[in-house]
């Protein structure tokens, strides 16, 4: 179980790192959709293309899709970035390592 966990682990972190690159800011300013969707864009992180398609249009993204199988998503009533989850866990990995 230790190797995907750690990957699993790794990746929820880089996401919370890239959401805290905007919870850090003033709340003015990290309440700016628009503005935190071309900071998370610019990230190697991110997966554009996706989160575009899933956006339906509707730019800017509230729901920001990574490469991983985690996401950023901006919560209006406390207006902060928070991570979640749109991939799979795959459970039969746990007992492989």
């Amino acid at each position: 179980m230790g190797t995907y966990l750690d990957d699993l682990w790794n990746d929820l972190e880089k996401t919370w790192d890239l959401a805290m690159e905007i919870n850090d800011l003033p709340e003015a300013e990290r309440a700016d959709v628009a503005a935190a969707w071309e900071k998370f864009k610019a990230s190697e992180l991110v997966d554009n293309a996706r989160t575009e398609q899933e956006a339906s249009g509707t730019l800017p993204p509230q729901k920001v899709f990574c490469t991983n199988i985690y996401g950023v998503q901006y919560n209006p009533e406390t207006k902060y970035w928070i991570p979640f989850r749109h991939g799979e866990i795959d459970l039969a990995k746990f007992t492989e390592d």
